[in-house]
């Protein structure tokens, strides 16, 4: 079944469809990446084998209200395992006036359990196309941002705007990022959100990482990793007025980068400490991710403002 978005939420009005923690497969990873670097995972929280044969990824694009695009599963995915679906152009496509689809990396592809279909398919997704996971073609079992709302370029973390973007250089979250579903989340969104908060249940990382696609980290596995004791860390002041700022954190310091609004790298340093004055006085005037990299693996991404 192709939902329309009000049939999407009149769907789940009813108490009986709600979902129990731990049941029922849902997106655990999202890599949104340059060209056609794009892959989506699955996680099974789970402990028993799930046939994917019952589940299909729709795309609702560009704030479409109904589903654009869409992939049948296959294959099983196992207890507390995952399933990897990346973009599967293998080849550099000319679309006439100089302008390239280019191929998704072999790299990422090699990640891939299962390769998406070609062109217009769910995992040709920009900033911009929420998700929904349907099982038995009835049920939606997780939705990836607002289905039926155009948020511009990207949802973002503008609060006072619904998180959508209004040009005011408020983050792109969905658009060049990665991101990694929260160790402590268990289930998927099964009802249409009023607004889209990226940050409750995602974390998020740079551009173009997919090392992290076949292994997910959930608190429904026996096996689980204890979460890593909480840190700070800090970037002041901010807004700088000439660029000098001090860099804090509770644990040790690795490396710091700098990246753009685009997700340009300006900046990549080694650091050894928990507090460090860094000088970004010869960048112009305008908005930075100052990234703080972790020697135990962790990145805190910092939003700073330069005068």
């Amino acid at each position: 079944m192709r939902f329309t978005f009000l049939q999407l939420a009149l769907a789940f009005t009813l108490p009986a469809l709600a979902q129990v923690q731990c049941t029922e497969i849902f997106i655990s990873e999202y890599c949104e990446g340059t060209g056609n670097n794009k892959g989506i995972e699955f996680y099974n929280p789970t402990g028993e084998a799930i046939d994917l044969s019952a589940y299909e990824l729709q795309r609702w694009s560009n704030g479409e209200g109904t589903a654009t695009d869409w992939t049948d599963l296959i294959g099983t995915i196992e207890p507390f395992g995952t399933w990897v679906l990346v973009n599967g152009q293998t080849e550099d496509v000319d679309l006439g006036g100089g302008a390239t689809s280019p191929a998704c990396d072999p790299a990422m592809q090699a990640y891939a359990d299962q390769l998406d279909n070609p062109y217009p398919a769910p995992t040709y997704m920009n900033g911009d196309d929420a998700l929904v996971l349907v099982k038995n073609e009835t049920t939606v079992v997780d939705i990836f941002g607002k289905p039926g709302e155009d948020p511009g370029v990207a949802w973002t973390n503008d609060e006072a705007n619904g998180y959508i973007d209004i040009g005011d250089g408020a983050p792109w979250l969905t658009s060049n990022h990665t991101l990694r579903r929260k160790f402590d989340v268990m289930q998927g969104v099964t009802i249409p959100p009023v607004s889209f908060n990226t940050f409750l249940e995602w974390d998020t990382l740079l551009i173009n990482t997919w090392d992290g696609l076949g292994i997910h980290s959930c608190a429904c596995s026996p096996n689980a990793l204890e979460e890593l004791p909480a840190v700070e860390t800090a970037v002041f002041p901010n807004p700088s007025a000439d660029g000098n700022l001090t860099l804090s954190a509770t644990e040790a310091i690795q490396r710091v980068t700098v990246y753009t609004t685009v997700g340009q790298l300006l900046r990549d340093e080694n650091v050894a400490q928990t507090v460090r004055e860094f000088a970004l006085t010869d960048l112009a005037s305008g908005t930075y991710f100052v990234n703080i990299h972790l020697t135990d693996g962790r990145t805190f991404a910092h939003r700073v403002v330069i005068q």
